[in-house]
């Protein structure tokens, strides 16, 4: 018998919930065959990622979105396996966070500038992966979106099967 199952059980969770409230496990509570404990999903994360479980169901191969609904994990295709020693990473950022960061920002820069700013001003915790490209790159949308940057250089060719882009293109200019 395995000794990490770990399981999801739903606590006085009305019939709609956010998807905030989803993600963090407001309405769930969290245990481990193992004993160890799981006081929230961030724990339960932690802890699936550590024993060689999927994050996304911890290892259960069903997701619950909601009290009343239960489905198959796309993330492990119902298995409840997953990579060992890798944690996915929610971070929540205040709007005067996305603001401070624009204004150490270069007047001109792209992907790589956006990703050390980002490194700079939160470390990844326990030594754990830096700021990746994706989360930069949403980064810089959020501020396209609020008018604070424009593009101002885009990739001469959209990458393809076979060929490498470079990460510095495109490039973005500071308007606000």
């Amino acid at each position: 018998m395995d000794e990490h199952v770990i399981t999801t059980e739903w606590i006085n969770a009305p019939d709609e919930i956010g998807y905030h409230d989803y993600v963090t496990g407001t309405f769930n509570s969290f245990s481990c065959t193992c004993g160890q404990p799981l006081p929230d999903r961030r724990a339960a994360i932690r802890h699936a990622a550590a024993s060689g479980r999927c994050q996304m169901c911890l290892g259960s191969g069903q997701i619950s979105i909601n009290p009343h609904d239960r489905g198959g994990c796309d993330g492990c295709g119902g298995s409840g396996k997953g990579d060992p020693g890798t944690v996915m990473v929610q971070a929540r950022v205040s709007e005067r966070f996305v603001k401070e960061v624009a204004a150490l920002l270069p007047g001109e820069f792209g992907l790589t500038d956006v990703v050390a700013v980002l490194n700079e001003r939160m470390p990844p915790p326990d030594g754990g992966p830096p700021a990746m490209l994706s989360v930069a790159a949403g980064l810089i949308r959020y501020l396209e979106v609020q008018g604070m940057v424009v593009l101002c250089t885009a990739p001469d060719y959209p990458p393809a099967a076979g060929e490498e882009q470079r990460y510095d293109d495109p490039r973005w200019i500071r308007v606000a």
